[in-house]
């Protein structure tokens, strides 16, 4: 099977940018399909935080019996939890969540399910605890 293109690796200069950018309060947001593994720009990093921590938990706590939700249920979480929130003035979290679920993938952090739809993702096989077990 062919790796998933939206995996990491990133370049180091992506790392580079991120490092860089978080000094200044903000997040590289990363996307492995891209050049050097950047998408261009960057995100608050409270509002980063917020919504990594809502898709792993999201993820860990709905997951089916694979491991993987439907990423549909992490926006509707995202939307639940922080429609109304400061940090997001236009209440709107749906390109928030895909933003940051691109990024999460090519970190290494979560990966897509391959070949269903609508898409389902899960903690990178390397990020499960089932497989940290038998290291």
């Amino acid at each position: 099977m062919a790796p998933d293109p939206h995996s990491g690796p990133v370049s180091g200069s992506a790392w580079d940018a991120d490092r860089a950018a978080r000094a200044r309060g903000r997040v590289a947001m990363f996307n492995a399909t891209r050049p050097d593994g950047l998408d261009g720009w960057t995100m608050d990093a409270a509002q980063y935080a917020l919504l990594r921590d809502l898709i792993l938990d999201t993820i860990d706590d709905q997951a089916g019996s694979d491991g993987s939700v439907a990423l549909r249920t992490v926006v509707d979480a995202a939307q639940d939890r922080f429609g109304a929130h400061p940090l997001f003035p236009g209440g709107r979290l749906r390109n928030y969540c895909t933003f940051t679920k691109v990024d999460l993938e090519a970190r290494g952090e979560i990966e897509r399910v391959p070949g269903v739809s609508p898409q389902r993702i899960r903690r990178a096989a390397s990020a499960r605890p089932e497989v940290d077990a038998g290291r």
